[in-house]
């Protein structure tokens, strides 16, 4: 006994100074803290043995696994969350166990004080969110029927401040089948993961209403010690992901020369394309990712991020061993998706609406080639760096691609390239401003797939570099047309026609000069056919309706993520382990973002047609 008080009292004094600990309790119990919070998360194994509860309470920031049975709860338990009550005003606990046979409900939420009534039903809306969980119901019991929770079994409520929130949570195991109770991990996995975004969730939000603290007081420290699993993980997709370029891989290396030879054979022949060699092996690759043990990592945002990068870095392996056939196209379909008719509808209106508004030469005093390009790019780069001197890149003119493209933080123009005058602003915005920005502050994040980009990531990533070009005054109707183009483009490929009936529809039904029909038609063909062309649009009508909704545009600038990522980012910012966007583009200051005020109040897409 003497051990057991000399051990305790040791507790208290950790939790009195904020210092993590791990304790083992003898002989078995084992008691948490990966950081000290108003907060602990009560398993007693002992009486409720449950594969799925056995993980759970790993994940849990503090917790207290019992395997004694002879163990007395309340003497370790009531000390602890008097001490959290003295610490931060109240605290929250939450004790787990597996359901009786006959519970009708995936998990029933236990409380016997009308002071946790609110919490607990924050707690069951953010379960009821979760695909894997149908039916969620609070029960208020009573000193007579709490059977396994902490009232009366472990310790009585009307002992305990009134400032403690407790709630049970009796869960039915539909993750075990049958009498055997046999485990379906993807089931068991699912569940964890939902009930812990969901208790985490309501953790910050116990801390925002009931105690004396902020949310953000409770940011995780030092998460390079705490998640070694996490970075080793994170290390090794970045690994591969950098073995390859996946748009140098399907980009044409002759698109100049093969524009010369077409327009030559007066556009009847098809051209031929050549790509650079191979420099990976598909299949081994995808053996490197599936050997990641993602399914031991126990924070479920953290794993859910790595899983959807390490699927879609399997489906670009595909699309690559397919470079060239017809399978290509089939994985560019699952990557970057398709175009539906609501989409190609307003394409199409676009390109109606400005029809009469004819691409026009400019003047040869207005044009700016690759080399002064290229200078004035360096100018915006050297504002970025005026922001933090830690940034850094360069400018690379090159012969072995059309256009422009930024390649993991670094433009590169081709030497062959030009563009008119009033486009240079709109270009740097959307290639220096909007791609080179995000990926800069997506290197500030601990997590890779920040810079390299989260699955998925293009469509807000384009929808953004072209609002870019609307907020500096570039967007211009003919780049317009150039996107709306593009989506009719995609839509006619997948519809199975050929490269030349593509080339004739955007000539002649849609009136663009050859040259520009023959890169947008090359840019979908490429490889057996890519339907990322159609992101810009869509990316950039959606982008509209978040700006319209008072959403926070600066937030998507932290990396390269995706709209559906922004709750999994809040939350990680609010946990410490996402930082804050560290350089902010220039389209975003003044006097430029006050062209977003118009925007929110704008139809849409169609307020931008001039």
């Amino acid at each position: 006994m003497k051990d057991n008080a000399k051990q305790l009292a040791g507790i208290l004094k950790k939790i009195k100074n904020k210092e993590v600990f791990h304790t083992q309790i003898p002989p078995k119990n084992k008691m948490v803290f990966n950081q000290v919070v108003p907060y602990l998360f009560l398993y007693r194994q002992f009486f409720s043995p449950d594969p799925m509860l056995a993980e759970l309470v790993k994940s849990e920031p503090a917790y207290f696994r019992v395997k004694d049975p002879e163990m007395n709860v309340s003497d370790w338990i009531a000390p602890i969350l008097n001490q959290f009550v003295e610490e931060f005003g109240a605290c929250l606990i939450i004790e787990a166990w597996t359901a009786s046979p006959g519970q009708e409900e995936d998990i029933q939420i236990h409380i016997a004080r009308k002071n946790v009534q609110s919490i607990a039903q924050y707690l069951g809306k953010q379960l009821e969110t979760e695909e894997s969980i149908a039916k969620v119901e609070i029960v208020t019991d009573t000193k007579t029927n709490a059977t396994q929770s902490l009232s009366p079994a472990s310790i009585q409520l009307d002992k305990l401040n009134s400032n403690i929130l407790y709630m049970g949570l009796e869960i039915k195991p539909k993750y075990l089948l049958g009498a055997n109770q046999q485990i379906l991990p993807i089931d068991l996995r699912h569940f964890r993961e939902a009930i812990s975004r969901s208790l985490s969730k309501t953790f910050f939000e116990f801390i925002r209403i009931h105690t004396l603290s902020k949310p953000t007081s409770f940011k995780i420290s030092h998460p390079k010690k705490m998640l070694p699993l996490a970075w080793e993980i994170d290390q090794k997709l970045a690994r591969e992901s950098q073995r390859f370029d996946f748009l140098l891989l399907v980009t044409p290396t002759n698109s100049y020369d093969a524009w010369l030879q077409f327009k030559n054979g007066n556009y009847r022949r098809v051209p031929v394309f050549h790509y650079r060699p191979m420099p990976i092996d598909p299949d081994i690759i995808k053996r490197n990712l599936y050997n990641l043990h993602i399914e031991d990592l126990y924070d479920p945002s953290i794993a859910y991020l790595f899983r959807d990068k390490r699927k879609e870095l399997d489906q670009m392996m595909s699309m690559l061993s397919e470079r060239g056939k017809e399978g290509f196209l089939l994985g560019s379909m699952q990557v970057f998706g398709t175009v539906n008719e609501k989409l190609l509808e307003k394409a199409q209106a676009i390109l109606t609406i400005t029809a009469t508004d004819r691409e026009h030469r400019t003047k040869e005093e207005d044009i700016v080639y690759a080399e002064e390009f290229a200078k004035l790019a360096q100018e915006e780069l050297d504002y970025l760096k005026s922001q933090d001197p830690n940034f850094g890149t360069t400018v690379r003119l090159r012969d072995d691609i059309y256009g422009v493209m930024v390649n993991q933080g670094v433009l590169n123009i081709s030497k062959q390239y030009s563009l008119p005058r009033h486009r240079v602003q709109a270009l740097i915005q959307h290639e220096v401003g909007t791609h080179i920005v995000t990926y800069y502050n997506g290197k500030q994040q601990p997590f890779s797939l920040f810079r390299l980009g989260v699955p998925g990531y293009e469509k807000l990533q384009e929808g953004l570099a072209v609002l870019a070009e609307y907020l500096v005054g570039g967007l211009t109707n003919n780049r317009l047309r150039i996107l709306a183009g593009r989506v009719v483009a995609v839509y006619h490929m997948q519809q199975g026609n050929t490269f030349l009936d593509t080339f004739a529809l955007l000539v002649d039904k849609y009136q663009f000069l050859p040259e520009t029909a023959f890169q947008m038609t090359m840019r979908v063909f490429r490889s057996g056919g890519l339907t990322k062309d159609a992101l810009y649009l869509s990316g950039l009508i959606e982008l509209i309706n978040y700006i319209k909704s008072g959403r926070d545009l600066t937030l998507l600038t932290m990396g390269k993520i995706r709209e559906d990522y922004i709750p999994i980012v809040e939350e990680l910012m609010l946990k410490g382990i996402l930082n804050a966007p560290v350089l902010t583009p220039k389209y975003l200051t003044s006097p430029y973002k006050d062209a977003l005020t118009n925007l929110k109040k704008s139809k849409g897409i169609f307020q931008m047609i001039q």
